[in-house]
């Protein structure tokens, strides 16, 4: 049985920076980083609500399961 997950909620980098109280810079090379997805520029705003809460400073790292591939 498949897993629920809830539809990404997209903003702009300006909108997430604000919401952060980030640099716009930060929200952009966490996305380069792969902390965060990028969806053409937008960004999904459930994975940085702990951010915006202050529960992390930033978000983790995305681990990769290379034996899948």
């Amino acid at each position: 049985m498949p897993t629920a997950t809830a539809a990404p909620v997209l903003l702009t980098g300006a909108d997430i920076a604000h919401l952060v109280k980030r640099p716009i810079g930060t929200v952009r090379r966490w996305a380069s980083e792969g902390r965060i997805t990028s969806y053409d520029g937008l960004y999904d705003w459930r994975e940085l609500q702990p951010v915006a809460r202050g529960e992390i400073a930033a978000p983790p790292l995305k681990t990769t399961d290379l034996a899948a591939a």
